[in-house]
């Protein structure tokens, strides 16, 4: 549990695991719920982007994500970790956006709009890989990104796409196998 000083907080609180914040949070912690906000934001930012296709929309919906969160932070179990919460709550109101605008997403190459978004994206992964996997099928989008930039296993990648575990497996080999396909070709 995080007990310090107030001169203390922000190294504290960057050294704290997110299920520790989130406990945190539950308690009133707003500085917890900050520190929340700023380690998920660019990537949910980035994962709403695609789901969107449309920064605008990605941006209110990741803040529509973290009021849903803050307001629902007491539901949050910690028999799964924060990141999968976070996401599945990101996931279903991309669902509903989509529902809602009855756009046809389709697939659209994402151009980042600013540095900052940029800078995330190189870091966690390669981009080379990244805009070729923005043309595989959605779910086989999805499933890489939760895999290998978001760092969840097969099981919290289950939850957040409300498919079996079975489904992401094949999921996953299916993309795996359709970006090999498109990196010989490019």
């Amino acid at each position: 549990m995080l007990q310090h000083d107030e001169k203390d907080t922000p190294s504290l609180m960057a050294k704290a695991s997110a299920e520790e914040l989130v406990l945190c949070a539950q308690k009133g912690s707003q500085e917890s719920f900050v520190e929340l906000v700023r380690r998920y934001e660019s990537r949910l930012l980035i994962f709403m982007r695609y789901k969107t296709g449309n920064i605008n929309d990605a941006e209110d919906l990741v803040q529509e994500t973290f009021i849903r969160a803050y307001t629902n932070i007491q539901k949050y179990s910690s028999s799964f970790k924060f990141s999968t919460w976070l996401f599945t709550i990101a996931s279903r109101l991309a669902a509903t956006h989509y529902r809602k605008s009855k756009l046809n997403a389709g697939r659209q190459e994402i151009f980042y709009e600013n540095n900052q978004l940029s800078e995330v994206v190189e870091k966690e992964t390669n981009s080379d890989l990244l805009s070729l996997a923005v043309n595989l099928p959605e779910n086989q989008y999805q499933a890489l990104w939760l895999k290998y930039v978001e760092d969840m296993s097969i099981k919290e990648i289950s939850q957040v796409m409300g498919k079996s575990k079975v489904n992401v497996k094949v999921l996953l080999y299916r993309a795996r196998v359709n970006l090999s396909r498109l990196l010989r070709r490019s």
